[in-house]
């Protein structure tokens, strides 16, 4: 048997560098076309957990103690590059009353993909410009946004998982 006991987690904290604010401040202002100071304010922070980043806004320190995590959930870095949060996508597709860079998905593909698979074309439902980028998957029994893809092969209509909301159960299950 395994001993879980002997487990660390380390983490490290500090403002997002400013690559990678610049890669969502564009990604949100030319893809899902509103003002990413609406949505993400000025400064971000990033704070990871082992291999998991997580951006937000917020940090410093409360009654002398670090404050590791405050505020919105703005997105996640993975490889090097970062991909706004399903709780983001949620909140411009609400103000602006329509879906910009995302993908509907049928219940079979929702399943799926919750387990980190890829998306395939017969699990499409629809498809909401532009989609030859980095987009959002919206169930489409809830509408709610389940994780983010990117389009791949030599049509594109096979999406990729870059990472779904089952990420965190299976990465700390």
């Amino acid at each position: 048997m395994k001993n879980d006991h002997n487990k660390h987690v380390s983490y490290r904290i500090g403002k997002l560098p400013y690559k990678l604010r610049s890669i969502l401040n564009y990604y949100i202002r030319e893809c899902l076309q509103v003002n990413p100071n609406k949505y993400i304010g000025a400064e971000q922070y990033l704070i990871c957990f082992n291999v998991y980043c997580f951006i937000h806004q917020g940090s410093g320190k409360f009654n002398g103690a670090t404050l590791l995590y405050s505020g919105k959930w703005i997105g996640v870095v993975f490889g090097n590059k970062p991909y706004l949060s399903p709780l983001l996508y949620e909140e411009i597709y609400r103000d602006i009353g329509e879906y910009r860079a995302a993908i509907m998905v049928g219940e079979k593909g929702v399943k799926n993909f919750l387990y980190g698979n890829d998306i395939l074309p017969a699990s499409i439902v629809r498809e909401y410009d532009p989609i030859n980028t980095i987009v959002a998957v919206i169930d489409e029994k809830d509408h709610s946004v389940i994780g983010v893809a990117k389009p791949i092969g030599a049509h594109k209509r096979i999406y990729r998982n870059i990472y779904d909301i089952g990420l965190f159960l299976r990465a700390w299950s």
